[in-house]
């Protein structure tokens, strides 16, 4: 939730989770390489630069024709649980984090959470956030974990773009109807 100073949005941290029928070391090993997650986000989010071992850069594209170069460092690494990213934006202005956990579930499958925080935001990211930003980024984390069982579960195949609209949520349900 955000959290206010002097009027001003500072921390945004939105979560989104799903059971996804696999098991921790099959999840983390897809989510190990990062440039397998822009493919889970489709149009939202494009590729400019790839992974160098250090990090990657990626143009974040969002309602109304916004658009965020950001910077994403890998900052944790804990196999088969956990991988954090940093995130910075305008030049180190908008600084945050993007956080995957799995759990293991009773079953032989898992819970996957997806979180994003902005912990230091400029004006320009803070009137974004604060405007519906915060509702957008909660969809946008909700479609990847979509696009994630998809692609681990049901065989998802296609470009990123296909795989990320065939995640939306009611896609599955629009499907099974037909014409």
């Amino acid at each position: 939730m955000p959290t206010a100073v002097a009027g001003m949005v500072d921390v945004v941290e939105v979560r989104a989770a799903r059971p996804i029928a696999a098991a921790p070391e099959a999840i983390f090993a897809f989510l190990a390489n990062p440039d397998r997650h822009w493919q889970l986000l489709g149009r939202r989010l494009e590729p400019l630069r790839a992974y160098d071992g250090e990090r990657s850069q990626v143009r974040l594209h969002g309602p109304l024709g916004i658009r965020r170069t950001l910077w994403i460092r890998l900052a944790a690494e804990r196999p088969p649980h956990e991988l954090v990213g940093r995130v910075e934006a305008g030049r180190g202005a908008t600084i945050g984090s993007v956080r995957w956990t799995v759990r293991p579930a009773t079953d032989g499958s898992s819970v996957v959470e997806l979180t994003a925080r902005t912990e230091l935001a400029a004006p320009l990211d803070r009137l974004l956030l604060a405007a519906g930003g915060a509702r957008w980024l909660r969809q946008s984390l909700e479609r990847a974990l979509a696009a994630l069982d998809l692609t681990l579960t049901r065989g998802g195949r296609g470009d990123s773009a296909c795989l990320a609209e065939q995640a939306q949520p009611g896609a599955r349900d629009r499907r099974a109807e037909g014409p």
